[in-house]
């Protein structure tokens, strides 16, 4: 087992947390095609798959090659032919034009340099009425891990940027402890 494998599954293990609760409140359909920006170790672009099915397809948009690579592997090994890995940086994410039903982005936004141009160029990928999903560590007050180390975002905040990029909010969730959790509409 190597270094990207035990990060992979580390990743997993926390995406896996309320995902049922998640991808419950996404609504997503057969044949939708969906974007996981921020991909991390796969855990939400394979559920995703699942659900599209082969009629659909899903993009796993990640900044680091190697976690792509293990996609990419797992995806092989199993014979899934509806997901696409994509390289990209926190400034761009390098999807075709028109072709995502969704956005789903979680604990992404904070790494984001300059939040307002990236969604209004991501809304490109968008196809009309389509959604961004995105749920984000919201600071907190005392001390912690995630917001010393300034990986979270105010919900205000991201609904603030989103406006200003021209999305519309749509709906927002309160399940997940100390995330929020915000579905957007082009």
């Amino acid at each position: 087992m190597n270094l990207t494998s035990i990060r992979s599954g580390m990743l997993n293990r926390r995406a896996k947390k309320n995902s049922s609760q998640i991808i419950k409140r996404l609504e997503l359909k057969k044949g939708n095609v969906i974007s996981d920006i921020g991909s991390g170790g796969g855990y939400f672009t394979f559920e995703f798959s699942k659900i599209v099915s082969s009629d659909g397809k899903v993009f796993a948009v990640d900044t680091n090659q190697k976690l792509l690579a293990h996609i990419n592997k797992i995806s092989k090994r199993d014979h899934i032919d509806n997901i696409e890995t994509v390289i990209s940086n926190e400034n761009c994410c390098l999807l075709p034009t028109t072709i995502c039903d969704f956005i789903f982005m979680r604990n992404v936004f904070h790494h984001i340099t300059n939040p307002v141009s990236y969604f209004k160029d991501i809304k490109s990928c968008i196809r009309t009425g389509g959604k961004i999903v995105i749920i984000e560590w919201i600071p907190n007050i005392n001390w912690n891990f995630i917001s010393y180390t300034d990986h979270c975002t105010q919900y205000k905040e991201i609904q603030k940027i989103m406006r200003e990029a021209g999305f519309t909010h749509v709906k927002s969730f309160d399940f997940l402890k100390a995330q929020s959790f915000n579905i957007f509409q082009k």
